[in-house]
């Protein structure tokens, strides 16, 4: 008799080892769906997309610990894990007490950090930055910025004052407004050119779709994407408040 009987639980999807993720957001939401009922949460996650039954799925692939609770993620630092039970260590993200935090292996062998742009940069470059042991600076412009703060005062940029300044100069704005900002934030190779050329892309957020915002990174490369996981978790982290949705 068909009455009263339990809908049969969803097949687990297939995992995906962390390195060859090449799209992922950061949250708790499994699904990307019109209505909330039916969005679901699991554990703060890094997530890649998969889709079924005509609905998004955001499927965890790392698992987000945070270091110091209940300090913020931004104050006392955060774990990433392979496995939601917390035994395969993948990387340490700790505050340094300066700009930077250190993102360690399990061994805690230095792979580099996440830096947080100084206040004087900050109208020409997002919020944080990449750097790699061994490897050049990864930087991301504002897309009105290209060239620095006088080449945007010359292409009218310049009259960027008052409370607009205030909220540039604010860690939060660094995404823009999710309902109006739909210019892709680039990290590119950090280069010295007089014009503000983009060296080689690494990592890319398109454009944020609803409450979903997606974060792309290269599959082959020589950024490990350990690093690009840290900033994403920071910056939607304490932005946007990933870990309460």
């Amino acid at each position: 008799m068909a009455f009263g009987r339990k809908s049969r639980p969803e097949e687990p999807f297939e995992p995906v080892h962390w390195n060859d993720i090449t799209k992922f957001t950061v949250g708790r939401m499994t699904r990307h769906t019109f209505r909330a009922s039916k969005r679901g949460a699991g554990p703060h996650a890094v997530r890649f997309h998969r889709r079924r039954g005509g609905e998004d799925h955001m499927v965890p692939g790392v698992y987000i610990v945070p270091a110091a609770p209940p300090a913020t993620l931004s104050k006392g630092g955060f774990l990433l894990f392979e496995d939601e039970g917390n035994r395969q260590l993948l990387c340490n993200v700790l505050p340094d007490g300066s700009d930077r935090y250190r993102v360690t292996d399990a061994g805690g062998q230095e792979l580099g950090s996440v830096r947080r742009t100084s206040i004087t940069k900050k109208l020409t470059y997002q919020g944080l930055w990449l750097e790699q042991v061994g490897q050049p600076a990864v930087v991301a412009r504002h897309h009105w910025a290209r060239g620095g703060l006088l080449a945007s005062a010359e292409r009218g940029a310049g009259h960027v004052l008052g409370g607009v300044v205030d909220s540039l100069l604010s860690f939060g704005a660094e995404g823009g407004d999710r309902a109006t900002d739909f210019k892709p934030v680039v990290w590119a190779v950090e280069t010295d050119g007089p014009k503000g050329e983009r060296g080689e892309a690494v990592l890319t957020v398109p454009r944020t779709t609803g409450s979903v915002t997606w974060y792309f990174v290269m599959r082959e490369g020589w950024l490990d994407k350990r690093l690009t996981f840290a900033l994403a978790v920071l910056r939607e982290s304490e932005t946007f408040g990933a870990d309460r949705r």
